[in-house]
């Protein structure tokens, strides 16, 4: 399946303007979600999803092709996935709130490969994604296939629809200290998920300007017939042309969303990720 999307940022003083145009051109009041988003990196050296002793089974036959594309596509490069849980502000955060499970909460797995070129569309990102919806054991698949935990975020999303597309106004929140944000290979220690989840309004945006993010989405489920992607890619500039003068829609680098982890090749050892000259 691919993914197209446009791009824009909104201040945090425009947010209830804007969902009130998305709202106007959708036909809807916003659909507000909390999401726990977990991040794993995967081995230096792609191994796909080899071990599938913790996956539930049996599975339906549209899971399994799924899970068999992950596997196809971890085996030839290795990424950073995510794993995505619904969250209650009230349930699920604070003092009082009863400690997430994540093996026995179901979750999304989700991947993103590095975006195509734009070919001419720069406002344009196109990329191959897979979701797993509905997957209890998150952590022990991970585990079991030499993925590790590397960091988590809340997200917070307000969500529009109309027909196929999807209007999603996204923030993210950090949770815990900024040294959980460092590079896995710059750690002495290997952490884990939180146990529990501090309160919602003591979280930090991960935004220093405390900006949302607009992505407008169209999903192509056909990924491999071309005219249906040109066919996405013109509905896209069609919306672009109905949000000029409310949204101004950016050219994102597609490096911004590389999450492919580096190959390392076997006996070198990882340089650090900052080396700093001077004089002793």
């Amino acid at each position: 399946m691919y993914e197209l999307f446009l791009t824009a940022l909104v201040e945090p003083g425009d947010l209830e303007a804007a969902c009130s145009v998305l709202g106007g051109l959708c036909s809807m009041t916003p659909w507000e979600t909390i999401s726990r988003v977990v991040y794993y990196q995967g081995p230096s050296k792609p191994t796909g999803i080899s071990n599938q002793t913790s996956i539930d089974k049996p599975m339906r036959k549209d899971t399994a092709l799924l899970w068999k594309d992950l596997h196809q596509n971890l085996s030839r490069q290795s990424y950073i996935l995510q794993a995505r849980y619904d969250v209650s502000k009230q349930r699920d955060m604070g003092p009082q709130a009863v400690a997430m499970d994540l093996n026995s909460t179901p979750g999304i797995l989700r991947w993103t490969d590095f975006p195509d070129p734009p070919h001419g569309r720069p406002l344009i990102i196109q990329r191959k994604f897979v979701d797993i919806w509905e997957q209890k054991k998150l952590p022990c698949v991970m585990r079991d296939n030499q993925y590790r935990y590397k960091s988590e975020v809340m997200e917070q999303q307000y969500r529009f629809f109309r027909e196929e597309t999807e209007f999603c106004l996204t923030r993210q929140y950090f949770l815990g200290s900024i040294s959980n944000y460092t590079p896995l290979e710059s750690r002495q220690h290997q952490s884990e998920p939180l146990a529990t989840l501090p309160s919602w309004e003591s979280l930090t945006p991960v935004d220093m300007q405390n900006r949302w993010i607009l992505h407008v989405k169209v999903h192509v489920l056909q990924d491999s017939k071309p005219d249906e992607l040109r066919k996405a890619q013109d509905q896209l500039t069609a919306i672009k042309t109905e949000l000029e003068g409310a949204f101004e829609l950016k050219a994102i680098d597609r490096k911004a969303h590389d999450t492919r982890v580096a190959l390392q090749p076997q006996g070198v050892q990882a340089l650090p990720n900052k080396v700093i000259l001077g004089k002793n």
